[in-house]
């Protein structure tokens, strides 16, 4: 295969310093984050030796003796308190991710609706939230200004507990911010992007970003949908299923030529940001050749070392020249890109217009119970256990009814002994319906008559689907009990 100049396919820049002049100038300024990389919280908290270490309420102190006169860091104080209150922030993400929240609330300030992807706990929906916030209802003058307020919606397979509590510091602090959030756990794939919505990410692992940027180089509207992604873990390895974008004109194995001829430049330190510039650079003109201004800002290092924010948004010149749309993710036909995303199986569709029926859409799907009972509809044998019971109504010898009283024997009989016997089972909390199964049947030499009944056995409705399974041993274990319940006060009726 022959191998594409690097020159004649992307723009060359020298190497990305720590202040990367941005082509629109923008966000050039480092204006906007200094005071937080200037913040005493830097030292005192020790980010560069502990930035995993959680910030806690003893840490509160360090944001509350500020002089009163300095407003510089007023919001960024503010939810640092609250990161304090939860126990459960990293020292460093609070730092990186209100730097990329900054940067982005500074490129998209007319962005209303935003989604915050492969969320994680949702900090940075909840700092973009705030952002917007603090420069109009606050204020006083929102409903003048902006009379429409931003909002948010994070999308993860999981939504993690640290995200509940997350969710409840902020909303104890800010309570106008509750309904204009929502989390949805489900797989990226069932989303449908849209260009009236901000595609955001921080820390999008490996191909997870090349998956971001053709969703919203496909989406609906009337442009690609406008991003914000900061990449991390980079690679250009086939097996791990990176593809460069075939807007990008590139091939794998050009992309991996290019990253070996950078690595022997002396210019470079550490070869892991040889890599992390080639792909994204690659990953840069995709975007510029789909019709977007493309902007790179750098994060402070001292916050995270994987710190290259892109800024993309697609140009009404680049809509007016006929830029070639799918109408959505879902229809793309690219099957050689992204093989380790398989086709969506959700029951759901996550629809990320900036209108009212798809905001509203999205909260009613939000949240954990919600998503514990989509799981449990879609896959419900993991979730519940059926066996099947036969009774017989009549005697073997007469063929007439049984020495037990069919009065007793009810449907109602069989599921007060069926709690009963549930209720015992002490080390699970578990719940047993009882049904009749099938036609009555009728042994055609004697004319004994037998009716199946089904116990099904499910956790509680509410139940977290973490905790919702259950081995069928333990159902095979009441449904032990019961049997022997049932010839103790009725006899022989066991078929």
């Amino acid at each position: 295969m022959k191998l594409i100049s690097f020159s004649t396919v992307l723009f060359v820049h020298p190497v990305i310093q720590q202040e990367h002049t941005s082509p629109l100038n923008v966000l050039s300024s480092s204006s906007l984050i200094d005071p937080i990389v200037q913040h005493p919280a830097i030292s005192a908290l020790s980010i560069d030796s502990r930035p995993r270490g959680k910030l806690k309420a003893k840490h509160k102190y360090i944001f509350e003796n500020k002089k009163k006169t300095d407003d510089s860091t007023l919001l960024f104080d503010e939810l640092a308190l609250v990161a304090c209150n939860t126990g459960v922030v990293p020292r460093k993400e609070l730092f990186e991710t209100y730097a990329a929240a900054t940067y982005i609330h500074a490129k998209f300030p007319h962005m209303k609706r935003m989604a915050d992807l492969a969320a994680g706990h949702g900090l940075l929906s909840w700092f973009l939230l705030a952002l917007d916030y603090y420069d109009n209802d606050s204020s006083g003058k929102g409903d003048i200004a902006n009379p429409r307020p931003r909002t948010v919606v994070c999308v993860d397979r999981r939504m993690p507990p640290s995200a509940d509590v997350i969710a409840t510091a902020m909303i104890e602090r800010f309570p106008e911010l509750e309904l204009r959030w929502s989390y949805i756990q489900s797989d990226l794939s069932a989303i449908v992007t849209h260009s009236s919505c901000l595609l955001t990410s921080v820390h999008a692992c490996g191909t997870l970003t090349d998956y971001l940027i053709e969703m919203a180089i496909g989406s609906d509207g009337d442009m690609g949908a406008p991003l914000a992604i900061v990449p991390c873990c980079h690679t250009v390895k086939a097996r791990k299923g990176y593809r460069p974008h075939r807007m990008s004109g590139m091939e794998v194995e050009e992309v991996v030529a290019l990253v070996e001829e950078r690595k022997k430049s002396q210019d470079y330190l550490k070869p892991n940001a040889v890599l992390a510039d080639v792909v994204d650079e690659v990953r840069s003109q995709t975007l510029r050749n789909a019709g977007y201004e493309v902007e790179e800002v750098m994060l402070p290092d001292i916050f995270t070392a994987r710190n290259r924010l892109l800024l993309g948004e697609a140009t009404k010149v680049a809509a007016a020249n006929g830029v070639k749309k799918t109408g959505g993710f879902s229809n793309l036909k690219s099957p050689e890109i992204f093989q380790r995303y398989p086709p969506s199986s959700s029951p759901i569709q996550i629809p990320l217009a900036d209108d009212e029926e798809s905001i509203a859409h999205c909260l009613t799907i939000s949240g954990k119970e919600r998503a514990s009972k989509r799981l449990q509809k879609q896959i419900p044998k993991h979730f519940s256990r059926s066996l099947v019971m036969s009774i017989w109504l009549t005697n073997f010898h007469t063929g007439e009814t049984s020495s037990v009283d069919k009065s007793i024997l009810t449907l109602e009989t069989l599921q007060t002994l069926a709690n009963q016997c549930c209720e015992e089972i002490e080390s699970d909390e578990i719940q047993c319906t009882v049904e009749i199964y099938g036609e009555t049947n009728v042994q055609p030499e004697t004319g004994r008559r037998s009716q199946l009944y089904r116990f099904t056995y499910t956790k509680p409705e509410g139940t977290d689907a973490s905790k919702a399974s259950f081995s069928r041993t333990v159902a095979k274990r009441i449904d032990g009990m019961i049997r022997e319940r049932l010839v103790d006060k009725f006899g022989d009726v066991l078929r």
